[in-house]
């Protein structure tokens, strides 16, 4: 098959879309199949059969850059596509959702089979975190390429069962199927690299991290009142946070003002360091902003779990149910801070245990939410729907 992704994040980088289509292109790639990826062009990095298009760079997280960057891309790509050759199948990924039309339209110029490959739902995630409301031109804006995206796609894949039984609701004739999200397996091929564990450990110290983005769907400031907590409680604890976005200013002046001495916010780190980080520590904190959000997982939570390193979870739906699977951790409902704040002593007091599931865990991620075993059940997929079984 000859298969084109479309997407609007840069390719590759260490974002969760660049890096699930990473892992779908080096699978399809070695089945055979001709894989071409159109994606904005960002860096002079040049990857081959990837058609870097001029995409607006951007500058800030903000809606006008938002919508300039996502605009841009959809226009760019689609005469890009024009040198991508023949396809059998266009992917097209969101978010972004504004480049949602152009992947569309790229198909139907190619006269190819569409799939719509959803991670988050738009509007509905805007909504979930209270960014919008469903009378803002936003919203209305985007419902209408979620439906118009639901009603021509010849599949649609989604990343959780929550978001896969969500549209189906909105499009009952659209076959809909969960392709999961999970653990790219070349993560558990870095080695642990002791001059990171020494530069952010101390030997004998339990540490808790976080590792992602600093953002809004995070509701990071529920880590910030644990450590409150335990500082009070004069435990020797380290906390972590690994990565940028923007809540951090916010998130440094909260410790900032409550002298929280046991809180580093150590910047990014490269993905691959990210392993040390986590071989390192004694628990992983992830989180979500409200209980809203019960279809999202967090990725970086599929990395603890597979590397063995427990799991303190603020979030409900999706992403409680792999944890209580694999029982490597304690999930508790968002901004619960009581119940948040003994799920915390009971890894502290009892890690130990924890750790019995370790191989539980690996095991399950592994065979469950592995992305290169998402790339292949995909690949049957797209054969059966090209006529190719």
């Amino acid at each position: 098959m000859n298969i084109l992704i479309h997407m609007g994040d840069p390719y590759p980088n260490e974002g969760p879309c660049a890096k699930r289509m990473r892992a779908f292109y080096d699978i399809w790639t070695a089945q055979g199949h001709t894989v071409k990826v159109l994606a904005p062009k960002m860096s002079e990095e040049k990857y081959e059969n990837v058609f870097y298009c001029p995409t607006p760079p951007l500058k800030k997280k903000t809606t006008f850059y938002r919508l300039l960057n996502s605009m841009g891309f959809a226009v760019t790509s689609f005469f890009m596509s024009l040198k991508t050759g023949a396809a059998d199948i266009v992917l097209t990924t969101s978010p972004p959702p504004l480049i949602s039309i152009s992947g569309w339209m790229i198909a139907r110029m190619k006269r190819a089979k569409l799939v719509y490959d959803v991670r988050d739902i738009w509007p509905d995630v805007a909504l979930e975190m209270g960014s919008f409301s469903e009378k803002s031109i936003y919203y209305k804006a985007f419902k209408i390429i979620r439906d118009f995206m639901l009603k021509h796609s010849d599949l649609v894949t989604a990343v959780s069962p929550g978001k896969v039984k969500k549209l189906q609701g909105y499009c009952p004739k659209t076959r809909v199927i969960n392709i999961p999200n999970g653990l790219d397996e070349l993560f558990l091929k870095n080695k642990v690299n002791c001059q990171t564990v020494e530069r952010y450990f101390q030997t004998g110290q339990f540490t808790c991290v976080y590792i992602g983005n600093l953002g809004l769907a995070q509701g990071l400031q529920q880590l910030l009142d644990v450590a409150e907590k335990a500082q009070n409680e004069q435990l020797p604890v380290r906390f972590i946070l690994f990565g940028a976005g923007a809540e951090e200013q916010q998130l440094k002046n909260v410790a900032q003002k409550r002298q929280l001495d046991n809180v580093t916010f150590a910047g990014r780190l490269p993905n691959s360091e990210m392993y040390s980080v986590l071989k390192a520590a004694q628990v992983s904190f992830v989180s979500l902003k409200n209980e809203n959000l019960k279809d999202s997982v967090p990725t970086k939570m599929y990395e603890a779990l597979g590397t063995g390193c427990p799991v303190l979870l603020a979030a409900v739906g999706d992403a409680a149910d792999i944890l209580n699977d694999c029982e490597l951790g304690i999930a508790v409902r968002p901004n619960d801070s009581d119940a948040l704040w003994r799920a915390f002593l009971k890894i502290y007091y009892h890690h130990g245990e924890f750790l019995t599931h370790k191989a539980k865990a690996e095991k399950i991620i592994l065979e469950k939410h592995s992305r290169q075993k998402a790339a292949i059940l995909l690949e049957k997929e797209l054969r059966i729907l090209c006529g190719n079984i």
